[in-house]
């Protein structure tokens, strides 16, 4: 993907550079934290999590925002 094709919101994996929007092709698991909840999306390449956000929040605003 080059940057004129880029949507606004991309998330990338630091380890091995896979990117994806938001809503792309990260594996979703969720998790239960001392925080509530969380919807964890890993990396399809080389599996690392690449955000945790609360269970529910699947906008893009929350991917972006993340904890």
């Amino acid at each position: 993907m080059n940057s004129s094709t880029r949507t606004k919101a991309i998330l990338f994996c630091s380890v091995c550079g896979h990117e994806s929007p938001p809503d792309g092709d990260w594996d979703e698991s969720e998790t239960a934290t001392e925080l509530g909840d969380r919807l964890a999306l890993s990396c399809p390449d080389c599996t690392t999590t690449i955000t945790r956000r609360p269970v529910g929040s699947r906008g893009v605003d929350a991917a972006v925002a993340g904890d």
